[in-house]
């Protein structure tokens, strides 16, 4: 099996399960997701964007709106921030650009089967990968901090 490239440099053995996942996370049916993770034969060295490029032209023939959300989730660490009251949170700036969002604008963030909108703004000091919020937020989606929390963005 391949071994992917993460945003890190890490190199990471594929795995077809944590690609369905992904694909459910984004709306997919179980069907969908299997279907097409079994499509799905990345080559030795891909990095991560390229291979959601792939799922994402994958899910297009599946069902469009699909394609979409899966390009607009990302699955982030949550990382408490004392002074961020419930509903805004904080994101690197360079996730806010890959989106083509501006400060202010609205994602969803979603565990399990809660759900939340919230206000975003840039972080100079977040990770690309962390997602900064209120203890509140947290609670409200049944998470302590360091857990993974699924971002939906949503251009307005």
């Amino acid at each position: 099996m391949a071994k992917i490239k993460k945003r890190s440099g890490e190199m990471q053995e594929f795995d077809k399960r944590k690609l369905e996942q992904s694909v459910k996370r984004a709306g997919a049916s179980e069907e969908v997701a299997r279907r097409v993770a079994e499509k799905i034969t990345p080559s030795e060295g891909l990095s991560t964007e390229e291979l959601r490029r792939l799922v994402s032209q994958e899910l297009k023939r599946e069902n469009e709106s699909l394609s979409g959300a899966y390009m607009a989730t990302r699955r982030l660490r949550a990382k408490e921030a004392k002074d961020l009251s419930s509903g805004v949170v904080r994101l690197h700036e360079e996730l806010l650009k890959i989106h083509g969002l501006q400060s202010g604008q609205h994602a969803h963030l979603m565990n399990k089967d809660m759900k939340t909108e919230v206000r975003v703004e840039p972080a100079k000091s977040a990770d690309r990968e962390e997602i900064h919020m209120s203890h509140a937020d947290l609670e409200k989606l049944g998470v302590s901090e360091g857990s993974r929390v699924n971002v939906r963005f949503s251009a307005r």
